[in-house]
């Protein structure tokens, strides 16, 4: 057992919502699809695909921290 009293806490974010192209099925951060198009499509078809489905996200569980000084993750 550890000898640290984890009082360098970070608290770690839940994954961010995400959505997924109705055609090629690209799971992606809404953030990360630029100007609104497919990436994965436009680079395979050269065809600009707008039409995404979001994507369900597991309940949130208990939140999470991690001791920056031994790395444990605690709930």
């Amino acid at each position: 057992m550890s000898s640290c009293q984890h009082h360098n806490l970070v608290l770690l974010y839940e994954a961010k919502p995400r959505l997924r192209c109705r055609h090629c099925h690209l799971t992606i951060k809404e953030e990360d699809i630029g100007d609104g198009y497919c990436p994965e499509c436009f680079e395979l078809t050269g065809e600009k695909r707008y039409d995404f489905e979001p994507v369900e996200q597991a309940e949130a569980g208990p939140v999470k921290y991690r001791c920056e000084d031994c790395g444990a993750i605690i709930e």
